[in-house]
């Protein structure tokens, strides 16, 4: 599939591109169109993910949640740091 879009908007994924958010064009769009997809309310089927996978992580999501300690991302950085170091 081919899209066309107004400049406007191909400034606004190249500039997405741009800023590291999305490896390239396609990414963004799909993103967008995921967002329109739940903003509506539809289901439709996610081929990029494996059923076992998505089963998984929507147990996760909607199973019971966990606050994690303000800390607990600077302390994984600094494991994974100091097995890299290793």
């Amino acid at each position: 599939m081919k899209l066309s879009l107004p400049r406007d908007l191909e400034e606004f994924v190249d500039k997405e591109v741009a800023s590291g958010q999305y490896p390239d064009a396609n990414a963004v769009v799909l993103d967008a169109l995921r967002a329109l997809q739940n903003q509506s309310g539809l289901s439709i089927p996610d081929q990029t993910c494996p059923p076992a996978l998505r089963n998984l992580l929507l147990e996760a999501v909607n199973g019971p949640h966990h606050p994690m300690p303000a800390d607990y991302f600077d302390k994984l950085r600094q494991r994974l740091r100091a097995k890299r170091r290793k």
